[in-house]
């Protein structure tokens, strides 16, 4: 028996993350949300352009949420439940964001900041972290290079190259 809307109502206006199952407990799909009651009750409203997933509704016999304290932490949570149980309606298949830290290497002859992985930090360096999602993190490294330039800063460096 399909999961009813009225249960998709009594879900909490919070972050955090979902579990469609079906009759017979496996999980079928893991999601994250912003606002659980909203993102979940989209999947009750008109799919026509998502129509893969009407298949996948009517299979929906219960729903779980695990409420988060941010965005954050339900991604984290979301990858997680991913890895442990790999749901069929899921595309993972290299999809798992990974996890990476913003290391700040203070070298005084060439400070810098970059990326490291999460499970590797650079030795010497100072790691921020982990935050999920590469492209992000590399992104935000990028705007930090740009407000805080000290890759340009050091003693090897010319008054000009300081000066950027």
């Amino acid at each position: 028996m399909p999961a009813r809307p009225d249960a998709v109502a009594a879900l909490p206006a919070a972050p955090g993350v979902y579990r469609f199952r079906d009759d017979g407990g496996r999980v079928l799909y893991v999601g994250r949300a912003v606002e659980l009651r909203r993102r979940v009750s989209s999947y009750w409203g008109d799919l026509r352009d998502r129509r893969h997933l009407r298949r996948m509704v009517l299979r929906v016999a219960r729903i779980e949420a695990l409420v988060c304290d941010s965005a954050h932490e339900a991604a984290w949570a979301e990858r997680n439940l991913l890895e442990r149980s790999m749901p069929p309606w899921n595309r993972i298949v290299g999809g798992l964001e990974v996890p990476v830290s913003i290391r700040l290497d203070p070298s005084p002859e060439a400070p810098r900041l970059g990326l490291a992985p999460a499970h590797r930090p650079a030795p010497g360096a100072r790691c921020f972290g982990p935050y999920l999602g590469a492209r992000k993190v590399k992104l935000a490294v990028s705007g930090l290079e740009r407000l805080y330039p000290i890759g340009h800063a050091g003693p090897g460096r010319t008054a000009g190259e300081r000066e950027l």
